[in-house]
């Protein structure tokens, strides 16, 4: 088939492979991730809109987020950001961190700590 080099060829074709899928997990893990975080934060925000005081809607704000994060339909990030410390407001902005890693054998571990700030619409 690739004239007695076939097994060159499936080596290239392994290693091209395992290259698309670090580059994946890397997009996954910068992008697609943290933009998941941002519109979940989004989705609480938008159901505790428009409660009354700023005060009261941080309060509602933080109980309807501690149920999300405890329950089944949350991301795996915003789980694992109940472990982290540097969660809460900051002002009018609630920030959430996690960490996030890509390993895969014959590469080094790619660890990165994520940061997501959302303000409050007023």
């Amino acid at each position: 088939m690739f004239s007695g080099r076939s097994g060159l060829y499936a080596f290239i074709l392994v290693v091209f492979l395992l290259i698309i899928s670090v580059v994946i997990k890397y997009v996954s893990m910068v992008t697609l991730t943290p933009a998941k975080v941002s519109s979940e934060l989004e989705e609480i925000f938008c159901s505790v809109e428009g409660i009354g005081t700023t005060e009261r809607v941080k309060v509602q704000f933080l109980i309807e987020w501690g149920e999300y994060r405890r329950s089944a339909e949350c991301s795996e990030a915003v789980s694992a950001s109940q472990t982290y410390s540097g969660n809460g407001f900051e002002g009018n902005s609630y920030i959430v961190t996690y960490a996030d890693s890509i390993e895969f054998p014959g590469f080094p571990t790619l660890h990165r700590e994520f940061r997501i700030e959302k303000p409050m619409r007023r």
